[in-house]
């Protein structure tokens, strides 16, 4: 298990990205304790590639034509994975300890599990009945996004819209939003909760650079 499998799986399904679900279909892939635990809760390798397929389904999404990028949440699920390694000895991420950081980092790996009605406590408990080492804090139960809407920029107002969303909404506040690259030519998609005026931050943005 390793960056590389996760970029494969992306490959495979045509996805221009590789994220925490690409990571947890990597890991499902291959023999191990944490692929053992997630197909005991019914998990598996070939029910999640189709889910991901269909996901990937959605024509806004840059494909594998043009190269596949890890994106920032694969970023960090890498730090985690490291991190956990480093604590128990290890030179370099065993499979349990990617499962411990995708349950950790972020919440795309938890919002796979979620259609199957399994959560990350859930999988947490079934690790550490395994023996494997966990932190002391349980994982973030997942939540889904309430009424998402989208926004579309061009590349060059991505960082001015990123600045006022982060101002008015940082990370760990209540409301989620996030962005991808998507479309030829290429620009950048936000996605939102309800209560985050993306329409209106957009406008803002526009006119303070007109």
């Amino acid at each position: 298990m390793s960056e590389r499998g996760a970029v494969e799986q992306a490959r495979q399904l045509d996805h221009g990205w590789a994220g925490p679900e690409h990571f947890l279909l990597a890991l499902l892939a291959e023999e191990s304790v944490a692929s053992e635990t997630l197909n005991a809760l019914g998990v598996t390798y070939h029910s999640l590639r189709e889910r991901l397929r269909v996901r990937g389904g959605d024509p806004d999404l840059p494909d594998a034509r043009r190269g596949i990028v890890i994106n920032p949440a694969g970023h960090r699920l890498v730090g985690w994975a490291r991190g956990f390694a480093e604590a128990q000895g290890a030179r370099t991420p065993l499979p349990e300890h990617w499962l411990v950081a995708l349950l950790y980092s972020d919440d795309r790996a938890a919002m796979s599990l979620y259609p199957f009605g399994v959560s990350s406590q859930a999988v947490s408990d079934a690790l550490a009945a395994r023996g494997v080492p966990l932190p002391g804090s349980p994982p973030d139960a997942h939540r889904p996004w309430r009424g998402v809407h989208h926004a579309w920029v061009e590349v060059e107002e991505r960082r001015p819209v990123v600045h006022v969303l982060l101002e008015r909404h940082p990370p760990g506040s209540e409301w989620r939003w996030g962005f991808n690259w998507v479309g030829e030519p290429r620009r950048c998609r936000f996605s939102a909760e309800e209560d985050v005026d993306l329409d209106g931050i957009v406008a803002e943005v526009r006119g303070q650079r007109g």
